[in-house]
């Protein structure tokens, strides 16, 4: 952790990342792709509920996550103005990681999650991170293989990370050469 904070001091951020709302097309399917803000924070709890049932983040998680704009780049995905999955990531000096994706359940398997790892890490070879990192649930077999063909390799496990379900985590990473 003291790492990770030691990497935000010793970068000078940019005043804020830049991504500008852009239409996206996922197998055929039109999108919009654009920054999340705190009017989006009611719909994204509701989506990681219906997911995760026990919802991981809470309105004070995203409040604070979307208040480091010089740090953070969160993205909402939607189809008719309908938030149909979200993706956050922080870029440190050398690292990018993720730090939450979702996607609603009727749009999975889909190619959407892939579709906006992709978009993260484009912007983290855009800033110049030497490495796309992340936390995975160890029962999320559908996760670690999206993340295994984006090229990621298991780390090491986190024991009862995941705090409202004692679950455990598996570290992954992704060299960003």
């Amino acid at each position: 952790m003291l790492r990770k904070f030691k990497q935000w001091f010793d970068h000078e951020p940019p005043t804020e990342l830049s991504f500008p709302a852009q239409p996206l097309v996922i197998k055929g399917r039109q999108f919009e792709l654009r920054r999340m803000t705190n009017r989006d924070i009611d719909e994204a709890l509701a989506l990681e509920k219906a997911i995760y049932h026990d919802t991981p983040w809470d309105r004070i998680a995203f409040l604070s996550e979307l208040r480091k704009v010089q740090r953070n780049l969160y993205l909402v995905l939607t189809a008719n103005e309908v938030m149909v999955a979200f993706v956050g990531c922080w870029f440190g000096k050398d690292e990018a990681h993720i730090t939450n994706i979702a996607v609603a359940p009727a749009n999975q398997g889909q190619g959407i999650g892939e579709a906006l790892m992709q978009v993260m890490l484009a912007k983290a070879y855009e800033l110049g991170s030497a490495k796309m990192t992340l936390e995975v649930r160890t029962d999320n077999l559908v996760a670690q293989n999206l993340y295994h063909k984006l090229g990621f390799t298991d780390g090491a496990i986190k024991k009862g990370y995941y705090i409202a379900t004692h679950a455990d985590a598996m570290d992954m990473t992704k060299p960003l050469d």
